[in-house]
């Protein structure tokens, strides 16, 4: 069975979502010095990484 495109779209965009609210939570629960010295684009590049990450396991097709 195909999966459409739009069906697949969704599916990252939810996964990005989750992650983006994971590394919040993360980030929530760290110390404030921490949180000062981290850049603000290690937020960023940890929900894209996330974010393609269950991306790719839910948009998997099976064999």
């Amino acid at each position: 069975m195909r999966t459409s495109l739009l069906r697949r779209a969704l599916a990252g965009l939810t996964a990005s979502a989750v992650a983006f609210f994971i590394i919040l939570g993360v980030m929530a629960v760290l110390p404030r010095a921490v949180q000062d010295t981290l850049p603000p684009g290690v937020l960023g590049g940890a929900v894209v990484v996330l974010g393609v990450m269950a991306a790719r396991r839910f948009t998997r097709r099976a064999r």
